[in-house]
């Protein structure tokens, strides 16, 4: 009884966070319809000429920018807004869904350690009540994916995931020469096949969930 407590435990855990996942799937389809309506882009392009008129640097601030918003409405999202909101989304979406795999400290009783002697049996019997043939497939590269993003990207800053550039000081300048660039999370993911399998995850995770508690005879 203990032990089914315990991966109960565990998998309420996996269960608020696709629950999360669900939640931000939404708010990014969200984020891009209101894209799609031109309106980032717009005062993207406004601010800029805005900018360009003042010969001012990177932002408006202060009295320019208050000016610019009566006229135009708020500056926010501007299309940048945007890239990172997506950004923050897909880091998010990709960080909880790895709460699956990720180790974890137990509580007797009360919640299972994380291991994977743990989770990889539970998963593969949730994976094969959702999906099969080729989903089955492509989900499990996913997960594949989602892991290397996490711990490359998402959740550390692996030198892997980066290119980085050195240079050298000119004699006007201040400071070391350098820059740094990454592979952006939007382009590694199919975002259609995620939103349309982790409600089908979900879905058969619940269910893994109320056998469990039916054996342990909480329902």
């Amino acid at each position: 009884m203990l032990i089914v407590k315990e991966t109960l435990g565990r998998l309420y855990l996996w269960q608020i966070a696709i629950n999360r996942i669900i939640d931000l799937l939404a708010l990014r389809q969200r984020v891009h319809r209101f894209c799609n309506t031109g309106r980032p882009l717009h005062i993207t392009e406004l601010y800029d000429a805005e900018r360009r008129r003042l010969k001012a640097g990177l932002r408006l601030d202060g009295e320019a920018l208050n000016s610019f918003e009566e006229k135009h409405g708020s500056l926010f999202p501007d299309i940048h807004d945007i890239h990172i909101i997506d950004e923050l989304t897909t880091e998010e979406i990709i960080i909880k869904f790895c709460t699956i795999f990720n180790d974890g400290y137990g509580k007797k009783g009360v919640i299972a350690a994380n291991k994977k002697p743990f989770w990889e049996p539970i998963l593969e019997e949730i994976i094969s009540e959702a999906f099969s043939g080729e989903v089955k497939v492509k989900f499990n590269k996913f997960i594949e994916d989602a892991k290397a993003y996490r711990n490359k990207h998402g959740a550390h800053f692996d030198q892997e995931s980066f290119i980085m550039t050195h240079g050298d000081k000119k004699p006007d300048e201040d400071g070391v020469i350098y820059s740094v660039g990454w592979n952006s999370a939007l382009l590694t993911f199919n975002w259609d096949f995620i939103s349309d399998t982790i409600p089908v995850f979900n879905k058969s995770l619940n269910g893994y969930i109320k056998k469990l508690q039916k054996e342990a005879d909480i329902i």
